[in-house]
């Protein structure tokens, strides 16, 4: 151990608490245990980090490097760990809260019974990463994972946008979660919201707090979006529309959160191409999926995350040469799994293809907070693990200088965003024509 100095550190030299620093031996053991079983003997642990700026957003993602005996042999197992960040600002704190509260809420209550029911009528258990410790201490929160690129798994260079093979495997394993949550649903004795209270919480009332520090934010990024269209040029009623519509935007987005039957399931809510990995085959092709970071679950339309995943994480050709295809597939895999619990299917494809657009709004406004992202480098995106000020106005001020400055300087943005506009124009979400 380091000498320690025998005076207390000053406010101004005190070591700032950092993810990695939440990890304890005891949450490493218990993670083995659950593992490996009651045989597996701790013997060294060490963090490795492995991701990048723009990997992370609500979270810190690294690993644990473990050493362990069992059966008389020295073995090794790597995890991964998501960690609260450690942010300072009281904004980021909140959201902290609120998107672990869901996540472990999904791991230790649903993702078990949504498996025993996919089990039960011989379905494979849904393709997430396994769980195997949840830490629930606010500001300290942990989740140990398995490492899922031991198994091949590797995430998609999200700035090329997803192809049909890739979007395909999504949105058959978004059918197989939808239609869980269905048979789950039709079979518990009271209502999804009483049981799992999390589960109904957003962005908008995650505490008190949060409709208006979400107002700010989902204004700020729509304002900023106008200010890149404006500079791209050519869309001028779109960016009157944007700007008109950031003082309302957090209410329209609650409005399309709104679910009722028949469309009406448990969805991944964050599904967009940093949430999935994808193993391949020897000639490249992608022929596995995982879907991660269940941060923000919702009870909501299938719509939403059909919407959300192909505005994201797709160029506006591949979704529109491939639309019709990507909800069929979404579709089938759908009715297959309620077929197999002697269940009928609550909605026709055609029925899907128009509540699908009936959710383009929550498409478009996701698009323009996320694209950007998307597409950008690393120096393009801010810094939120530097963060030390809750003034949302100058948050504001930094991500538009950013983004004004991808608008020069990143020649994916421009078509990226202009494909969404020209859909959304043609689909009536944004009922302007183009200057």
């Amino acid at each position: 151990m380091a000498d320690q100095s025998d005076a207390a550190p000053s406010a101004s030299t005190e070591t700032k608490r950092t993810p990695q620093s939440l990890i304890t031996e005891e949450q490493v053991k218990a993670a083995l245990k659950a593992d490996k079983g009651d045989d597996a003997r701790l013997t060294s642990w060490a963090v490795k980090d492995f991701t990048k700026k723009g990997d992370n957003y609500a979270c810190v993602v690294t690993s644990i490097e473990v050493r362990y005996s069992a059966s008389g042999s020295e073995r090794g197992v790597t995890y991964v760990a998501k960690l609260n960040p450690c942010r300072q600002p009281e904004t980021l704190k909140r959201f902290a809260t609120a998107v672990f509260e869901k996540e472990i809420g999904f791991y230790e209550q649903i993702a078990p019974v949504l498996n025993a029911e996919l089990v039960a009528i011989g379905q494979d258990p849904l393709k997430f990463a396994k769980c195997f410790a949840l830490f629930r201490e606010t500001d300290s929160e942990v989740i140990i994972l398995e490492d899922l690129r031991k198994s091949g798994f590797q995430m998609f260079d999200r700035k090329k946008g997803m192809d049909k093979a890739h979007t395909t495997l999504v949105v058959k394993e978004l059918g197989r979660l939808h239609a869980a949550s269905v048979i789950m649903m039709n079979n518990m004795p009271c209502k999804l919201g009483e049981r799992y209270p999390f589960i109904l919480k957003d962005f908008s009332s995650f505490n008190e707090n949060s409709y208006d520090d979400f107002s700010n934010i989902f204004a700020a990024y729509l304002n900023n979006a106008a200010a890149m269209t404006e500079k791209i040029g050519g869309y001028g009623n779109v960016v009157t529309w944007m700007r008109e519509t950031a003082p309302v935007c957090v209410d329209l987005f609650d409005e399309q959160l709104k679910s009722s039957p028949p469309f009406e399931v448990i969805c991944h809510g964050d599904c967009w191409n940093n949430n999935v990995l994808f193993r391949y085959n020897d000639e490249g092709v992608p022929t596995d999926v995982r879907l991660v970071d269940l941060q923000v679950c919702r009870k909501a339309s299938p719509a939403t995350d059909l919407n959300y995943l192909l505005y994201t994480s797709l160029n506006g050709g591949e979704r529109r040469e491939h639309l019709d295809s990507f909800l069929k597939s979404y579709h089938n895999s759908f009715c297959n799994v309620l077929k197999d619990g002697d269940r009928d299917a609550p909605f026709t494809l055609e029925d899907l293809k128009g509540e699908y657009h009936n959710k383009n709004l929550f498409g478009l406004l996701m698009a323009v907070m996320i694209v950007p992202i998307v597409v950008s480098e690393a120096a393009e995106m801010l810094d939120l693990d530097n963060i030390d000020t809750d003034d949302v106005e100058v948050l504001i001020k930094d991500q538009r200088e950013k983004s004004l400055q991808q608008v020069d300087n990143n020649p994916l943005l421009k078509p990226r965003l202009l494909s969404v506009f020209d859909e959304m124009i043609e689909y009536k979400v944004i009922c302007v024509k183009k200057d």
